[in-house]
């Protein structure tokens, strides 16, 4: 190898990398995304739960509790059956305990549980997505 030849080898590889990092860098960064915010203006009384599109709340003695209706096999959205206080996956019939542990089904993990704060005075909840 002559040193004519290796000049030009170095000059390609550095103008590769240094076309390529742009895109590198846009695949593999991570975006932020903040919390949507939710506000319920329904108090649940003990015992109760709220059905919406995103979620179930229910309202336990420790306190507020939101669980994803979103299956984690392969996202289809589930359906929470009251009488037996179960989330159901029409799609592959997973499985899940009211408050979103894992029971039987091809999902191997947990739904989703979201982060729910009590509005001031007890006049509803705020549920962090």
């Amino acid at each position: 190898m002559n040193r004519r030849r290796f000049l030009r080898d170095i000059g390609i590889w550095g103008i590769a990398l240094g076309l390529s990092y742009p895109f590198l860098k846009f695949v593999v960064a991570k975006r932020y995304r903040p919390p949507r915010k939710i506000h319920i203006r329904d108090i649940l009384e003990a015992g109760q739960f709220l059905v919406e599109p995103e979620f179930v709340l229910f309202d336990t003695p420790r306190g507020p509790l939101a669980v994803s209706r979103t299956c984690t096999h392969l996202g289809c959205r589930i359906n929470y059956q009251e009488g037996e206080r179960i989330f159901l996956c029409p799609c592959h019939q997973s499985r899940f305990s009211w408050n979103g542990r894992y029971i039987s089904g091809p999902a191997k993990r947990n739904l989703t549980r979201f982060t729910v704060k009590t509005l001031a005075d007890k006049k509803g909840y705020l549920v962090l997505l």
